[in-house]
């Protein structure tokens, strides 16, 4: 698997960025000059934006949440004793930006104390 598909894309980490998500993570997002990005490897450079990977926003995430695979691709969801609230599902083309997707709804609507660990 390649290592884009396993962080958030770099528009939804320059999301979770202005929304004050601090940023620590393996990897990063940053621009090499020529308005190209790539993905750095442990390496903290000024301006890079943090590439969480699907472990590093499962630790952000709310205890209640799930996420998987079906047939419409990635999601990310609340569940309420196993079952899925369908108000709240996200889907995305990677686990990672389903997992980016609900955390940014979550912070830009204040619900991060929804079951917060």
């Amino acid at each position: 698997m390649k290592l884009e598909n396993q962080v958030c894309s770099l528009e939804l980490a320059k999301q979770l960025k202005e929304l004050g998500v601090k940023q620590e993570s393996l990897f990063w997002w940053w621009n090499d000059g020529i308005y190209h990005y790539t993905l750095l490897d442990g390496v903290e450079i000024e301006d890079a934006i943090s590439a969480f990977t699907v472990a590093e926003l499962g630790e952000m995430l709310p205890n209640d949440f799930i996420s998987g695979t079906d047939s419409w691709g990635h999601y990310c969801c609340w569940s309420e004793s196993n079952v899925i609230i369908v108000d709240d599902v996200f889907n995305a083309d990677t686990e990672a930006n389903a997992r980016a997707k609900m955390l940014i709804y979550l912070l830009e609507n204040n619900l991060l104390n929804r079951g917060n660990k």
